[in-house]
């Protein structure tokens, strides 16, 4: 009886890519693309290409390791290094920042049109420092960011009057009835509205003067200073009459909130007719009440173009430049 002796061809299956069916078609997904099946040995071969290919990738895309960046400078350790030269207790963190916040503060002065001059930074005593590359860098910074701030907040130069009347005005607080104990009058409405008529008679006469050039501003401000109503022995605590130069906020009897906006617009080389000034009332809420008059005679004015604060200014520029500290 015959037999069928006819050998067929072994099965290569398992050196083969296993088929999937994709849409109809049996070819592997690898076949599908490159047109070719491939065994173990190459995929392995394919998987070394593919790792080696993607290590390239990342080398060249990431690169080394970002400390910190400000304005499209990116500060890599070789910075760091040398920032703390002459430094070793500086840390990483630190030197980081430190890098950023020339950046930042360079790219905001150029937006602000702020200008920082070599003998600025002579006369801050930055250049005494020069020889620690970390304290250097961290005094010229400040001076750009007291520099932004006075642009921000603003400059004023100029001399004030001031007739006070708040002796007996009472600040409501847990103090209140121990003052009053050691002063009775506080509180007395009749002894308010007398020192605070006085004052505002007081001060527009010593105004009147000084328009009517009878007095100069400076006798003005000895007359105030000498006055047993309103004057120094009445108020041994209190600011008198005198020169102001600097921001806002660093003149106490400028600095009240209720009265900056007025102050602001005063134009250089005017000077206002008297004007009361409401204060704080209370440590418990926002109440407000009359507390002096004054006269400002506004000699210069530089900067004050800022809209938000110079906190809220800073932050907002820290985001649209980008600026991160990364260690």
């Amino acid at each position: 009886m015959a037999t069928d002796t006819e050998t067929k061809p072994e099965s290569k299956a398992n050196d083969q890519a296993p088929d999937i069916k994709v849409g109809g078609d049996s070819r592997s997904s690898l076949q599908k693309v490159t047109g070719f099946r491939l065994n173990r040995t190459g995929k392995t071969v394919l998987l070394v290409v593919l790792i080696a290919v993607a290590a390239w990738f990342l080398r060249g895309h990431i690169g080394p390791k970002v400390y910190s960046q400000a304005a499209g400078h990116k500060i890599y350790k070789s910075d760091i290094q040398k920032i703390k030269t002459g430094s070793k207790s500086i840390s990483d963190h630190d030197a980081a920042a430190v890098l950023a916040d020339k950046y930042l503060a360079q790219a905001m002065a150029e937006q602000n049109n702020v200008t920082v001059s070599q003998t600025d930074i002579d006369n801050a005593g930055c250049t005494a420092q020069k020889a620690n590359a970390y304290a250097y860098q961290n005094c010229v910074n400040q001076l750009y960011f007291t520099k932004l701030s006075d642009n921000n907040e603003g400059v004023y130069k100029g001399k004030f009057l001031v007739a006070n009347f708040s002796r007996y005005i009472p600040y409501q607080s847990p103090l209140l009835d121990e003052q009053k104990k050691l002063n009775p009058k506080i509180g007395d409405t009749a002894a308010m509205a007398a020192d605070k008529a006085y004052a505002k008679s007081f001060i527009t006469n010593l105004y009147n003067q000084i328009k009517a050039g009878k007095i100069s501003f400076d006798q003005a401000i000895a007359m105030e200073h000498k006055d047993p109503v309103v004057g120094e022995q009445a108020y041994p605590t209190q600011t008198h009459s005198g020169q102001f130069d600097g921001r806002l906020s660093q003149i106490n009897l400028l600095a009240a909130q209720s009265i900056r906006k007025k102050v602001t617009n005063i134009k250089q080389g005017e000077t206002t007719r008297p004007f009361v000034v409401p204060v704080s009332a209370s440590s418990t809420n926002d109440s407000l009440q009359d507390s002096y008059y004054l006269v400002v005679q506004m000699d210069q004015v530089s900067g004050g173009h800022g809209k938000v604060s110079f906190e809220q200014e800073l932050q907002q520029a820290k985001k649209k430049l980008g600026y991160k500290i990364n260690v």
